[in-house]
């Protein structure tokens, strides 16, 4: 009777801890850089707008280091991707669409945690970067 009751009782610790948690998702863009090679890659978590008026990406979504707020330069969607992946993210998805008749490239990664501050534990962006540092 012990064996049965020690085993629902961590049936439900294990079901209460996993509703608990919801999965995040994270958008990787790359468009071709205007008057250079290479991309400009951003990484859109869905909470702002990730184009501004003129039809750019927005450099507020751009990765910067925690500690002195350089932002970090990814060399292709590749190298961001494995950014991802070393934080703990999955890939699920990629597709290519076209914006102001220019490529875009998009790579959707996921991550289940609690909180959505939590999903993005060591990543931070420019913007909230300088939140923090006024």
């Amino acid at each position: 009777m012990k064996k049965i009751l020690t085993s629902i009782l961590l049936l439900f610790v294990v079901l209460c801890s996993y509703a608990q948690t919801k999965r995040y998702y994270c958008e990787v863009k790359g468009i071709e850089k205007e008057l250079s090679s290479g991309l400009k890659i951003i990484f859109d978590f869905g909470n702002q707008a990730s184009y501004n008026m003129w039809g750019d990406l927005s450099s507020k979504l751009k990765f910067v280091d925690e500690k002195n707020g350089e932002e970090i330069k990814f060399n292709s969607m590749v190298d961001a991707a494995n950014y991802m992946v070393e934080k703990g993210w999955s890939f699920q998805q990629a597709y290519s669409s076209a914006y102001g008749g220019h490529p875009v490239i998009h790579w959707i990664f996921y991550k289940d945690a609690e909180t959505i501050e939590e999903a993005k534990k060591g990543i931070m962006t420019k913007e909230e970067y300088n939140k923090a540092h006024k």
